[in-house]
């Protein structure tokens, strides 16, 4: 005599002819499966080419319009020092950034990446070519402050900022941008006498394109 399962339940049969019947009506017994396909999701493409220094744009507007109720002004000009009087109160506080490096990341020079055709006005068709060449750059963003409570709310917000907008700035053309570490600039110690300074660093993945179309000749002069 065998013991089986049939629908989670033992039973026992003691013929050779009464199993075969039971594990035909097991057989019978309709399977439910699942098909599991995983979900799409939309990919984050880039709508536009960005250098670093439409990075710093963008990061400039962005600030500005996000902090206008606290009155925190971005210096785009990259490297400027604030001017203060010690005998002035630093009302507002300001974010000024500054380039610590621009190096080529995984090609030392631009790459082919797409053959690309124009028509002009008289309908005369030239042809071509997109190169593009990929950097690894490194910024620093100084807040400056008149008192260390306003410079840590102001470092806070503009952290929040870089991260929240960090899709923004993928779809105009970033490739990457990450948080990289807070530092002291010592450089700036002079300032500390009457102010308090923050200083974030980030790292940045841009792509430069180059549009170089073949020879041609526009009044008497050789173009490439």
């Amino acid at each position: 005599m065998a013991n089986i399962n049939y629908n989670n339940q033992p039973f026992s049969v003691d013929t050779f002819e009464t199993l075969l019947q039971q594990r035909e009506e097991h057989s019978k017994i309709p399977l439910k499966v699942t098909d599991i396909k995983p979900q799409e999701r939309p990919r984050l493409q880039a709508t536009k080419n960005a250098t670093l220094h439409d990075l710093i744009e963008m990061i400039s507007k962005i600030i500005t319009k996000a902090t206008r109720e606290r009155n925190i002004i971005f210096e785009p000009d990259e490297g400027v020092r604030p001017k203060v009087d010690q005998s002035i109160p630093f009302n507002e506080a300001r974010v000024y950034y500054e380039v610590i490096s621009r190096r080529p990341c995984l090609e030392i020079k631009p790459r082919e990446r797409e053959e690309v055709y124009e028509v002009d006005s008289f309908g005369k068709t030239r042809s071509g070519r997109v190169w593009g060449q990929r950097f690894e750059c490194v910024i620093q963003l100084h807040i400056f402050a008149g008192d260390y409570e306003t410079a840590n709310k102001t470092m806070d917000l503009v952290e929040d900022i870089m991260f929240n907008y960090a899709s923004y700035f993928k779809k105009n053309g970033v490739a990457e941008i990450i948080f990289m570490d807070q530092i002291t600039d010592h450089n700036y110690d002079i300032y500390r006498q009457g102010l308090s300074i923050r200083t974030l660093r980030y790292r940045v993945w841009i792509e430069k394109l180059y549009t170089v179309f073949d020879a041609a000749e526009i009044d008497g002069i050789i173009t490439l």
